[in-house]
């Protein structure tokens, strides 16, 4: 195997790993070692940009948070991702469908695209979740196991298989989350009492933007 390979399958699992850890924040609260990973270092991320904005962002508010914080996070969690006390008005459920269709509800046309993507790549949702497949979690779980199979296609030194992976991996970053992140964020900013997931939604969307980019530069190459 050509060390060009080997950096490719280490490359892939490394944005396997990124992809789970967002999925998990955002599916549910923190728990205590979740939050001691998070107070241990800043976050991966490039020298400048985004992500490295959101990264800093994140550390600082571990840095400066109360001694209750895991309380204060999952208080904050229930206000932005289940609406909780939210009786009329726009809300901050993780579900594309709110933020891309035209009714701003649960199940629209972007659930329907979004099984359809799932059920071409053999991918499924558990049912016991009982949560609909746009969720903003089930979507980064899926591009986690689409960066498996693509380094386990590099191992088999399958290009055409990898390739295909790629694109299927660009075209949903740009579909099925860069479309709707942004408006998310905004909602999230103006729920939130804590600086965590205002910093947290702009290392997601800085981290989507720059793989997005990362995929178009390989498929192009």
């Amino acid at each position: 195997m050509t060390e060009e390979l080997s950096e490719q399958i280490a490359e892939n699992r490394a944005r396997a790993e990124m992809y789970r850890l967002l999925a998990s924040v955002f599916f549910r609260e923190l728990d205590e070692s979740q939050i001691a990973t998070l107070k241990a270092a800043p976050l991966a991320a490039p020298e400048e940009g985004r992500m490295k904005r959101g990264s800093d962002a994140v550390y600082r508010a571990f840095r400066l948070a109360a001694p209750d914080v895991l309380t204060r996070l999952r208080v904050d969690y229930a206000r932005i991702f289940l609406a909780a006390g939210v009786y009329e008005g726009d809300t901050a459920v993780p579900f594309e469908s709110v933020f891309t269709g035209e009714e701003g509800i649960l199940m629209d046309e972007a659930r329907e695209q979004v099984v359809a993507i799932f059920r071409a790549e053999e991918v499924t949702v558990d049912p016991e979740l009982q949560s609909p497949e746009d969720h903003l979690s089930f979507e980064l779980e899926f591009m986690a196991i689409l960066s498996d199979r693509l380094a386990e296609a590099w191992e088999r030194e399958d290009e055409a298989e990898a390739r295909r992976l790629m694109e299927v991996q660009a075209s949903f970053a740009q579909d099925h989350l860069l479309n709707w992140m942004p408006d998310l964020a905004e909602r999230v900013s103006s729920f939130a009492k804590e600086p965590f997931y205002p910093a947290f939604m702009d290392y997601a969307i800085g981290f989507v933007e720059d793989d997005e980019s990362w995929l178009k530069d390989s498929l192009a190459q």
